[in-house]
């Protein structure tokens, strides 16, 4: 891992190259032009954080060859668990959609079995009428005149019935054929299913592989001095990484939400009035509180380790937007949310992440899912809450 200093160094000035011409811009410009700088479109956002932190990474890339086989075996399975989510998701709808077809086809059955009922029993009704013949029926009838009308009417009557008849076949055909192409549909997807979850137990190799490389770096570090270092080393990566996104997202303001559907109810407090109010991330039991020793070293815990089944959502504390979305040796796969007057929550050990570098996220929206990654054997979610760089205990912020 490179050294801090020169890692600062070497970010602060790829970041400040990065913003450079977008600084000038706002200097040359008046006020009107610095507003409309301040409510830039969301996506130009998303690009400049998204270089800023590409660079970040790049400057990170000389990490050990066991961090990167545990990051891309953790990245694999992510992903994997994603698409077969999204495979599920869709084969849910077709199940769905063939139910819905096999009650529309039940349906027509069922109005058919009634309109050859209704024709029944205006056959036998015209043939009870007209059992004597025509003569006959001249004969029961005071008024002989309405007779071919009687008659016309079973007819016409009749031919209705079985136009209707034929048209409900016709509704059930479709209806049939309809059915058979979601069968198939379904059918497809099943086999999708099945080989996207053979792909996923294959993964479990690479899980192993992870194990494997966790235990190989728990070697590395089994000696006191060489622990310590390599935490002090993620620790000071973290700062460093904090403290270029400060200095970055300085120059990229957040957009300016809309009023619209989309809006909050009400106004959110500005972060620094939350203090004990905010939400929790997601509700477990503590592994470890903000101040315990780390790992039977000198160094403590900056936040709180919340233990959590493998999967479970993770939801934003606060409003705000998302600063970095990365992996970091020893808190895994990171995300890291910007708020008011330079408060950061960060979010670590998840398994997958849904939001995006520069999305704006309401209080409680999920962000992530909880996981292992980072090199624990335990799943769970690492939170913490950081006043600039300077990290604060959580638990003086979270509600109740």
């Amino acid at each position: 891992m490179a050294r801090p200093a020169a890692l600062r160094s070497w970010l602060l000035a790829a970041v400040l190259g990065l913003l450079a011409a977008g600084g000038a811009a706002l200097a040359a410009g008046d006020t009107a032009s610095k507003l409309k700088a301040g409510t830039q479109d969301l996506e130009a956002v998303r690009a400049r954080i998204g270089a800023a932190n590409q660079r970040i990474d790049r400057a990170r890339a000389d990490q050990s060859a066991q961090r990167t086989a545990v990051e891309a075996a953790e990245r694999k399975i992510a992903d994997a668990q994603r698409a077969l989510a999204r495979l599920n998701a869709d084969l849910a709808s077709a199940e769905q959609r063939v139910r819905e077809a096999s009650a529309n086809r039940a349906a027509a059955e069922a109005r058919l079995g009634a309109a050859r009922r209704r024709l029944a029993e205006q056959v036998r009704s015209a043939y009870i009428a007209g059992q004597g013949g025509t003569a006959a029926l001249v004969l029961a009838q005071q008024e002989p005149d309405r007779v071919p009308r009687l008659l016309t009417y079973f007819d016409a009557l009749n031919r209705a019935s079985a136009r209707q008849i034929d048209g409900i076949h016709a509704e059930i055909a479709a209806v049939e054929a309809e059915q058979q192409k979601l069968d198939a549909e379904r059918l497809a997807l099943k086999d999708v299913q099945a080989a996207r979850q053979r792909a996923l137990a294959g993964l479990e190799t690479d899980r192993q592989q992870r194990r494997t490389a966790v235990a190989a770096l728990d070697a590395q570090i089994a000696d006191e001095g060489a622990r310590l270092k390599s935490l002090k080393d993620s620790e000071q990566a973290l700062q460093a990484l904090l403290q270029q996104l400060r200095e970055a997202l300085a120059a990229i303001p957040p957009p300016v939400r809309k009023p619209g559907k989309d809006a909050p109810s009400k106004p959110q407090k500005p972060f620094p009035k939350m203090r004990g109010v905010l939400a929790w991330p997601l509700r477990g039991s503590l592994l470890a509180r903000y101040g315990d020793a780390k790992l039977d070293t000198r160094l403590q815990w900056k936040g709180l380790w919340i233990a959590a089944a493998e999967g479970a959502p993770v939801r934003a504390s606060a409003g705000g937007r998302v600063a970095y979305v990365g992996w970091l040796s020893s808190y895994g796969l990171i995300v890291v949310l910007e708020h008011e007057k330079g408060f950061f929550t960060l979010y670590g050990h998840n398994a997958a992440v849904s939001a995006t570098a520069g999305d704006q996220v309401k209080s409680g929206e999920v962000i992530a899912s909880a996981g292992s990654t980072g090199g624990y054997e335990r799943s769970g979610l690492y939170f913490e809450v950081r006043r600039g760089t300077e990290p604060v205990d959580p638990e003086d912020w979270l509600g109740p």
